[in-house]
């Protein structure tokens, strides 16, 4: 699956920037006034709906209830007004981006959601995507997007979806200007105060994606895979937590965002995996520092990483990883199959059995049991 952070859109957008100049553009004050829109506002949002359901009909959202609920209810904290308006979306994308668009629907890839560490950064991010809607920066936004438009231009969004229209979405996900992005951090920091989260959670999210953009050494023109843009945020939010008047505590949320949000960490490497994005495993689980942030499994992916790198040496830093993972989740299917496999390859028959047996108890609905029966009636065969 194309990742969701390498979008593109039609860039076309001259006309209609034209047309809506002398119209004024004042933010939604709750959902109220989004029922009263004006040209160019409905206009946008129509749009934004077709891509909603483009979106939805290619099948790239992730399907999982409870992590939606959840994550919809820490927005709903922080926009009571704007109740069944502002709707989050969670996508399958691995990459580390969120974007809002025109009608109110906030995209958080799987890829950014999962990297977080509490339901505060949570906060943070939703409200600095939810002022982007509520400003209507799609309509401020002038002088970036005449200088990024080609006229005419169209380029492919998600898995090859070509869209045509003038969707102000190529600003939602690459970044507005310098102001209104401090504007959405100042606006997104309000909320997050006024909802009662810590604000010192507030630029430790973009912290740990910085620290992660730096080491896989991403260069993708997107809002939350900069350097340059991440360092902003964290040097604005920590300025804002560091006024006089800004509480010093509040809540985190911890336990709560990962008994909802933790268990996708493993859908990320599985994504990851899915995507044979090897280096991007290796760079995120070979330092035990960032690997102890993902579940007891990690150590499976970073060996499948290393199988597929297939350098000197790498056969036998996978076999040490998987089993690691053995030991710290035996009951985890794969792992069994991947070592199964491994004695298989390097002629050790008993081994093999044992893991491959396993891997079926484990899974016994696996798609590939076939393929793994095969294997075990060639090894019950041998003397």
């Amino acid at each position: 699956m194309a990742a969701l952070g390498r979008l593109l859109l039609i860039l076309g957008l001259g006309a209609m920037l034209a047309a809506c100049m002398g119209e004024p553009v004042r933010d939604f004050g709750s959902s109220a006034d989004t029922r009263q829109l004006n040209d160019a506002q409905q206009r946008r949002w129509h749009e934004a709906e077709q891509f909603d359901q483009r979106l939805r009909n290619r099948g790239l959202l992730l399907d999982d209830p409870d992590a939606q609920a959840y994550v919809q209810s820490v927005m709903d904290r922080l926009f009571p007004e704007f109740h069944g308006t502002i709707k989050v979306h969670l996508a399958r994308s691995s990459e580390l981006n969120a974007f809002a668009l025109p009608n109110g629907s906030i995209y958080l890839n799987l890829g950014l959601l999962a990297r977080m560490q509490n339901e505060a950064q949570l906060a943070m991010v939703l409200g600095h995507e939810a002022t982007h809607f509520i400003a209507q920066h799609s309509l401020r936004q002038r002088d970036s997007i005449d200088d990024l438009a080609v006229f005419g231009t169209v380029t492919t969004v998600l898995t090859g979806i070509p869209l045509s229209g003038q969707l102000l979405a190529l600003t939602a996900m690459s970044g507005y200007s310098q102001n209104l992005e401090r504007a959405a951090d100042q606006g997104g920091f309000r909320h997050l105060i006024r909802a009662g989260y810590d604000p010192r959670q507030a630029p430790e999210v973009f912290r740990l994606m910085r620290e992660e953009v730096d080491a896989l050494d991403i260069s993708q023109p997107f809002l939350y895979a900069s350097h340059p843009r991440l360092s902003e945020r964290i040097e604005t939010l920590t300025q804002l937590a560091a006024q006089p008047g800004t509480p010093k505590s509040g809540r985190i949320g911890r336990e709560d965002f990962m008994a909802h949000i933790g268990r996708l960490r493993g859908r990320l490497l599985a994504e990851h995996l899915e995507e044979l994005d090897y280096k991007r495993l290796i760079l995120i689980l070979e330092d035990p520092k960032r690997r102890a942030r993902y579940p007891a499994e990690a150590d499976y992916y970073l060996g499948e990483a290393y199988r597929l790198r297939a350098q000197e040496g790498d056969a036998d830093k996978a076999l040490a990883a998987y089993r690691r993972c053995v030991r710290q989740n035996p009951d985890f299917a794969p792992v069994h199959r991947a070592l199964g496999l491994y004695a298989l390859r390097h002629k050790q028959p008993a081994q093999a059995r044992e893991h491959l047996r396993r891997y079926l108890a484990l899974a016994p609905q696996a798609r590939d049991r076939g393929f793994i029966e095969s294997y075990l009636k060639q090894l019950d065969s041998q003397p």
